[in-house]
């Protein structure tokens, strides 16, 4: 994993910051950090990545900055950065609710965005998040899915503290 860090100022120099060599090297390495754990390391990885294919597209919003974007704020969960890992679930969840070929994505996210509010002490905004995913979790997966079935632990677990 370090041969890879220690290989981008290399690559960088030789075929240039932004050139196809250095970017697959990065997400590589970014993808390997995340694999070992080491979000604070893959984060600033992953925000360059993301900040590269938005420029490279012009619009902003590609699939590929998206996943970056998404995976840098699994790092901020990771890292226990819980407001602006709320703030950047909240702010990816519309873009992926766009695109009807992965519907298990938004409901991974809405998922984040209520455990990340339950991290911050509001239960009630927790509860009602989780009550409306267990909806469509269940119409996605069937009632017997381990999704639904883990919201419905975690909804039961709420009532249980705030009853």
């Amino acid at each position: 994993m370090d041969i890879l860090g220690n290989i981008l100022p290399a690559a960088a120099e030789r075929h240039g910051a932004h050139s196809p060599v250095v970017r697959t090297l990065r997400k590589q390495y970014a993808a390997t950090l995340m694999d070992d754990g080491q979000y604070r390391r893959a984060l600033p990885e992953l925000r360059l990545l993301a900040e590269e294919y938005a420029k490279e597209s012009g619009a902003g919003a590609t699939r590929q900055a998206l996943q970056f974007h998404y995976e840098a704020a699994q790092c901020l969960e990771q890292l226990g950065e819980v407001t602006q890992a709320l703030e950047e679930y909240r702010a990816l969840l519309p873009y992926f609710e766009h695109y009807a070929d992965d519907p298990l994505r938004p409901l991974e996210i809405r998922r984040s965005i209520g455990h990340l509010l339950l991290a911050q002490g509001e239960r009630g905004a927790a509860q009602e998040a989780l009550s409306r995913l267990l909806y469509d979790a269940e119409r996605l997966h069937g009632p017997h899915h381990a999704f639904p079935t883990e919201l419905r632990r975690t909804l039961y677990w709420l009532s249980q503290v705030q009853g």
